[in-house]
């Protein structure tokens, strides 16, 4: 099957008891390495990531957080914008948007706390994620 653009979703909840900076980077390399992984995607393949994060995360951005990181996305577009503030939201979410060449179907990842945000995307282990 030929590629196509796809558009992969996905989020994760950033650990409060740790160094927000420190815990965004894992976090969200995590989530991304996980993404690439499960839709069978090279760095390469991406075309660019878009964030968002609550307003609650104010130490560092997370595309900030993986640029300072991660040195092989240097030369991928990101994006990071702050979540509207929604009454009764999760807490210290980071929210992604990858855009990028590969094959339907995708697989969306929600890590940790943000399986709430998705309970249909529950691996069949019952692993938060897809």
């Amino acid at each position: 099957m030929e590629k196509t653009i796809i558009a992969v979703r996905g989020a994760v909840s950033i650990d409060e008891s740790r160094d927000e900076s420190q815990a965004m980077a894992e976090a969200v390399g995590q989530l991304l390495e996980k993404i690439l992984s499960l839709n069978n995607l090279d760095i390469e393949d991406i075309i660019s990531i878009q964030f968002t994060q609550t307003a609650d995360l104010k130490q560092k951005n997370a595309a900030s957080a993986l640029r300072e990181s991660r040195s092989d996305y240097n030369s991928t577009p990101l994006f990071c914008a702050q979540e509207p503030a929604i009454e009764g939201m999760l807490p210290r979410i980071v929210r992604v948007m990858l855009t990028g060449w590969g094959r339907k179907p995708v697989k969306p990842v929600y890590l940790g706390e943000t399986s709430r945000l998705r309970p249909d995307c529950k691996s069949p282990d019952g692993e938060s994620g897809y």
